[in-house]
Formats: C-alpha cells, structure tokens, sequence
C-alpha cells in the first residue's frame, strides 16, 4: 500500500534554486515540482524579487495560493492579492538607510509595493533589470520615502559591500535584517520580514504544523526558512549559510537541476525504494543531540 508524504507543503525559492541561469524553470526541476504537488504536497514561491514580478513564473506553474516576496516582506495571494503577512520598514529607518547609502555614494535601490526605483543609473541596477526582467526607473529616492518600504538596497562593487556588511550590521543589529544577497546588494528589511515568516503565515492559514514544511534556497535570504521549516533542503552549489542552515543538502551535480536532485532526495528519504515511510525527527531533538547540523539519515547517501 503506498505510503502518505509526510510534508504538506513546500517553499521553494526562484533564483538559483528553481531557475537556471537563463532565469527560466527547467524540465526536471518542473518536473520535480509537479510531482511535489502530485503527492498533496502544496508549492509556495519565496524569493527576493517583489510579488508583481514573481507573478509570471506563478501563473507559467499553475500555482494559484500564495507566494512570498521581497525576503518575507509580503506574504500575498496570487489572484486576490490578499495579504496574509505585511512587515514594511518604519518610515524613519527606511530614511536613515537610504540617506546613509546616498552619502556613501552607492546607489540605492527602493522597494515599495508600486515598484523599484533607484537614485541613478548604475551597473547594478542594469544588472537586476536583465535578471528580473523588471525596469528600474531612476528617481530621487527622498521624494519616495513616503511610500513604505518592503527592502532598500546598497548596490556596489562586492568588495565595497563585503567590507560595508559587517559594520552596517552592528549598526542596525536589533532594528533591522540586514542580508548579503548577491555580492553586489546588501539588502535591508524590517525584523519582521523574513522568508521564514511568510512562509511561516501561509502554514498557518493552511493549518500546516512546521514539521510539514519542507524549504528549498540557497542563498543567504534563504537561511531563515531552511532553518525554520521542518526539512530544510539547500542546493548543492548553495552559499556556506544556506548548506549549515540546512538538514539535506543536494547531491553534486548540475547547479541548474539541483532542486530536482534535492526533491528527488526528499522522495526517497521519506518514501523511501521499497523501506516504507520514514517521518524524520524533530530538528530541535536533533540540535540537542549535539549535531552541528540536522540530519535525517535518508538512502542514496543524503543527509537528512
């Protein structure tokens, strides 16, 4: 008698996880969501980019719930447009990150929920325009300020940001996320906003314990779900982060299917070839065993 999955629903990044390098989904990694879906397993997109843009890929997939956009800053549905998480950036800190970027000479980047606009014209920003797809508009970011922020952005040279990161963060520690994402963006969100929470509030809605959860990324935005769902998957060429955040890491292979070797992964682990249905153990008795990472000890050699 076929076993049950045990995991109801799963979130799963876009950039470099679900999408290749030509920011299109691949046959298998289609695939392997298809079959995530087939099983009752529901999909929610949680990515970076902000909720108008995620929205071709959701309508390409035939995925009509809820979708995580712009690092956990909204949670909102596909068709109704429904908000089940909304965590903006007060006005003044929104003001005071934006003003310190522009006297540092980066160029700043502007998130609202009416778009992205930038202080000038950069190769940073043409850059996020040719991965998005998503025009940029230059504007004079303190006429803005009154719209609120989902995340502003520092865009530069990576080694200008890797050198920013760590005293930006001491400034703001408490008050605000601050992520590396690409080495050219360091970006800012309110404490609230998190991949972890928006996935967290579609749980929720759905009556989803976390042990149902299953997260897929592998960026540094993505440390906070992989450590929150009840298995979180990183990809195999994921940041150093994402990999310890992590319980199963994807086997070697082609970065542009490594979301449908991990899923693959997941299928076996859970199902397992012919061992019966394996429920995986709480992380938390896990961490206190003493293991640096979560494991759940699945066949074809992938910890879990």
């Amino acid at each position: 008698m076929p076993r049950e999955f045990p995991f109801k629903l799963a979130a799963v990044d876009l950039d470099d996880t679900l999408l290749g390098p030509d920011k299109r989904v691949g046959a298998p990694n289609g695939a392997a969501l298809e079959r995530l879906q087939s099983i009752g397993c529901e999909v929610v997109l949680a990515s970076g980019r902000r909720h108008d843009n995620m929205l071709p890929f959701c309508r390409g997939l035939a995925l009509d719930g809820f979708v995580v956009s712009c690092q956990g800053a909204a949670t909102r549905h596909v068709r109704t447009g429904q908000f089940l998480h909304h965590a903006t950036l007060d006005p003044l800190s929104a003001a005071e990150v934006a003003k310190a970027g522009l006297e540092r000479r980066v160029t700043v980047m502007y998130w609202s929920s009416q778009g992205v606009c930038a202080s000038e014209r950069s190769p940073w920003v043409q850059r996020y325009e040719a991965d998005c797809d998503d025009p940029v508009p230059v504007a004079d970011v303190n006429e803005v300020l009154h719209r609120p922020a989902e995340k502003v952005i520092w865009a530069a040279e990576p080694p200008l940001i890797a050198s920013l990161a760590p005293h930006v963060r001491r400034r703001y520690e408490g008050r605000l996320n601050v992520i590396v994402t690409d080495d050219w963006f360091l970006e800012f969100t309110a404490v609230g906003a998190t991949k972890a929470a928006g996935v967290a509030a579609v749980a929720r809605a759905r009556g989803v314990p976390r042990e149902q959860v299953l997260a897929f990324g592998d960026g540094n935005n993505d440390v906070s779900m992989l450590e929150w769902a009840g298995v979180g998957v990183a990809m195999s060429h994921a940041r150093p982060t994402a990999r310890a955040a992590a319980g199963m890491v994807a086997p070697d292979g082609d970065p542009e299917t490594s979301f449908a070797r991990a899923v693959e992964g997941v299928l076996k682990a859970a199902l397992g070839g012919g061992g019966g249905h394996r429920t995986p153990p709480p992380r938390r008795d896990l961490r206190e065993t003493g293991v640096v990472a979560a494991r759940w000890a699945g066949p074809a050699g992938l910890p879990l």
